[in-house]
């Protein structure tokens, strides 16, 4: 009698074990999204009502994009890690092809020339944000694969710097910089937790970064004049700090508690394109410092919890990818906040589920939809 309640126990226990993600990363998302929607409507209305006579252009644009990004990441959140695993180095190739696509056949908006169009559509994208997840992908099937042999110089540290560089030196063709710091930096947190050697890593990467900036550096005259007047107490504010300055005085004017939704006066051609790299002003502007501190405290909390998923996660390269994605969003949603905060160099550094960008978007809720897949890869009792 003792061992059959022992066995129904048991099988009670099993059927108690069931796959489901994370819920607390599910709602942080959803939190992120539905603000970050708020705030393109608000923050782009007058710059969309001035540029294209619908003050609804960018939101019905965004919600296009964001239905399609939610979907995928549905589709994604329920295909098994082992799936993904196995396209990762076809993935980093497409990229890779995309990248240099776009050196060809690309389109520029401003300086760099990053944009890739969709045939067939008005749709463009830009193939750097794809390598952002492709980079991933590849370093942590490449760490995977390789965590058995023995260590060397080269398989620890030239052929993964080979696959991280080659996606960085494609990606500062494009005179994209900020995009170059950003993929070098994840492939860098990848590396880092991976239990890389760190002093033989600084000394080969490092010096090959050093080398690398330099070289852009003094051949694009752009990219060092917004160094140089970063560090420029006297830099014009009406011409090469106007947007940084801007920001600033749109953060100030929100005080404690903000002017209130749509109250923004800085989005009226004040901060240029608001809806974009700088959205997170008019979001102090309208909801405050206190507003401020909530969002940074979201952005804590999805970085904890998608860490949770990375260190809970059942084998290296599941760990590795969530440790990856999460990194990422991470270091973009700060650094972009220190960048309008005039605390670094003013660069085109996206706020993630804020700023206005489809392609961006698209591929963040992909990543999150990974990262969703990997937290349910894992029994969990209810």
């Amino acid at each position: 009698m003792k061992q059959s309640l022992v066995k129904i126990e048991e099988k009670s226990s099993k059927k108690a074990l069931k796959k489901r993600p994370n819920i607390y990363l599910l709602i942080i998302v959803s939190l992120l999204l539905l603000f970050g929607s708020l705030m393109i409507f608000s923050a782009g209305y007058p710059h969309a009502k001035l540029h294209y006579g619908d003050g609804f252009y960018y939101i019905k644009r965004h919600f296009v994009f964001l239905i399609i990004g939610v979907s995928i990441m549905i589709f994604l959140s329920c295909v098994k890690i082992t799936v993904v695993k196995k396209i990762s180095p076809f993935f980093y190739g497409a990229c890779a092809l995309l990248l240099v696509a776009v050196l060809f056949t690309g389109f520029s908006e401003g300086v760099a020339k990053r944009w890739l169009g969709i045939p067939g559509t008005p749709l463009s994208f830009q193939p750097s944000e794809l390598m952002k997840l492709g980079i991933i992908l590849m370093l942590s099937w490449y760490i995977e694969k390789t965590k058995s042999s023995k260590r060397s110089v080269l398989k620890e540290i030239i052929l993964p710097g080979v696959i991280l560089f080659s996606a960085c030196g494609l990606v500062l063709l494009e005179k994209h910089l900020s995009g170059t710091v950003i993929l070098a930096m994840i492939g860098a947190s990848v590396l880092f937790i991976s239990g890389i050697n760190l002093k033989r890593a600084g000394l080969i990467y490092g010096g090959t970064g050093i080398v690398g900036a330099s070289v852009f550096l003094l051949t694009n005259s752009y990219a060092m004049k917004r160094i140089e007047s970063f560090f420029n107490p006297n830099a014009d504010i009406l011409s090469d700090k106007w947007q940084t300055t801007q920001g600033l005085y749109a953060i100030g004017s929100g005080g404690l508690w903000g002017l209130g939704y749509f109250n923004s006066r800085q989005k009226y051609s004040y901060v240029s394109e608001p809806q974009n790299d700088f959205i997170f002003t008019i979001w102090c502007e309208e909801m405050g410092f206190v507003g401020a501190i909530f969002l940074v405290a979201l952005f804590l909390v999805f970085i904890w919890q998608g860490y949770k998923i990375a260190f809970n996660a059942n084998d290296t390269y599941s760990s590795l990818v969530a440790f990856g994605i999460v990194s990422q969003i991470g270091i973009q949603a700060f650094l972009n906040m220190l960048v309008v905060l005039d605390v670094v160099p003013n660069t085109g550094i996206s706020l993630p589920f804020f700023s206005y960008g489809g392609s961006s978007l698209v591929i963040l809720l992909a990543e999150i939809g990974i990262l969703l897949s990997i937290s349910r890869n894992r029994e969990t009792r209810i």
